[in-house]
C-alpha cells in the first residue's frame, strides 16, 4: 500500500448532468489494490452550482479509474451507511479526481442491514431527457445491479476497510 501526501487536498468532482459540477476537498489517505482512498472529515469544504458549505458528517471515498463507480462510506449518526455513486469511470485531473454520475445508487444501510438502489427517478428522467447515452443507461444498470448484489454479499475485503478508515 501506497500513502500519497496526507497533507494535501484532492478536489473530488462530481458531474451531474445538466445540475453541473458539484466538488468536495477530501485528503488522500491510501492507495492500494483496490484502488485511491480519500477522507472527508466533519467540516471538509464542498461546492455546487449554486451552493456551497462544509460536510457535516465524516466520509472517506473509494475509487479507481477502471471502475464505473465510486464508494462513499458516509459516517451519519442517523443512518450509517455505504453509498455506491454508479458513474463513468473516474479520471484523474490535475487537481484530482473527475466522475460523471449516472444517478442510480446502491445503499447499504448499517443500522438494518438493507440494501436499496435509490435515485431511480433522477435515472429514468436522464434517459428521457437525453442526459445520458443508451450505452450509459445500460452500464448505470448493470452496474448498480452488480454493485448492490455486492452490498448484500458483504464479502469484499474494500467494503469492511472504508469503516475503519471513517474519521471519528
Amino acid at each position: 500500500m501506497r500513502s500519497p501526501s496526507y497533507g494535501a487536498h484532492t478536489r473530488l468532482h462530481k458531474v451531474k448532468r445538466p445540475a453541473g459540477v458539484f466538488w468536495f476537498d477530501l485528503r488522500p489517505i491510501a492507495e492500494d489494490r483496490d484502488g485511491t482512498w480519500l477522507r472527508g472529515p466533519v467540516g471538509t469544504r464542498w461546492g455546487a452550482p449554486h451552493d456551497e458549505g462544509a460536510l457535516p458528517v465524516p466520509v472517506v471515498v473509494l475509487l479507481a479509474p477502471d471502475r464505473p463507480w465510486v464508494a462513499w462510506w458516509v459516517g451519519d449518526p442517523d443512518d450509517r451507511r455505504l453509498e455506491i455513486d454508479v458513474c463513468l469511470p473516474p479520471e484523474r485531473t490535475a487537481d484530482g479526481w473527475r466522475y460523471v454520475d449516472l444517478e442510480l445508487d446502491p445503499v447499504f444501510h448499517e443500522s438494518d442491514r438493507r440494501v436499496e438502489i435509490e435515485d431511480r427517478d433522477e435515472y429514468d428522467d436522464a434517459r428521457r431527457q437525453g442526459w445520458m447515452s443508451p450505452a450509459d443507461a445500460e452500464l448505470a444498470l448493470r452496474t448498480a445491479e452488480d454493485r448492490a448484489e455486492a452490498l448484500r454479499r458483504r464479502t469484499e475485503p474494500w467494503q469492511a476497510r472504508g469503516w475503519q478508515l471513517l474519521p471519528g
